[in-house]
């Protein structure tokens, strides 16, 4: 065999060990390659789940808060209405309460109910200018400028006051008419 065979030979074989690691680097390649898309794919999936609990997480946290808001809202607005009808409530009791027909019993009662639950009768008796007359008896003072009508009835050493005024009787009153305001109304 002559050199030139011989490098033939060679060169022949070279070709074939070198088809057998391109054939090999292939097969290798298409595994790896094969491999990174089904973990590519894999990722995928896990990505799409977790982004589809997170959307449906925070879906489920907006749903609850927008809830929340339109119940408060919900609730504010009731608590106006009650309110207001509660201011309109005050006014017709006041009006109804200073009607000439009836002050003079109602101031009458307010102030005999002060003097007994002072239990003393020596008591001054606060009432407006214009009830001066309406209450006789008693030593008279003057009724404070924000009260509507009624009396505020004083103990003799100025240290018990009760408060029989319009306002006051209203205001015990006022806890049981927002209930059945809000009953009547929601």
């Amino acid at each position: 065999m002559g050199f030139e065979d011989l490098a033939s030979e060679l060169h022949k074989h070279a070709e074939l060990e070198g088809k057998k690691l391109i054939r090999a680097a292939e097969q290798s390649a298409e595994k790896i390659e094969s491999e990174a898309k089904e973990k590519a794919e894999e990722s995928v999936r896990r990505a799409k789940k977790e982004a589809s609990a997170y959307a449906k997480q925070e879906s489920s946290e907006r749903l609850t808060s927008a809830k929340l808001s339109a119940k408060k809202i919900v609730d504010e607005s009731r608590d106006e209405a009650v309110e207001s009808a509660l201011k309109s409530v005050w006014a017709q009791f006041r009006s109804d309460s200073l009607r000439k027909a009836a002050y003079p019993q109602l101031l009458s009662r307010l102030v005999r109910e002060g003097v007994a639950e002072l239990g003393s009768g020596n008591a001054m008796v606060h009432v407006r200018d214009e009830d001066r007359q309406l209450v006789s008896g008693h030593n008279l003072g003057k009724l404070p400028p924000e009260y509507s009508g009624g009396a505020i009835v004083e103990s003799a050493d100025g240290k018990v006051w009760v408060n029989k005024t319009l306002e006051e009787v209203f205001a015990q009153k006022k806890p049981a008419l927002r209930k059945s305001i809000y009953d009547k109304l929601f």
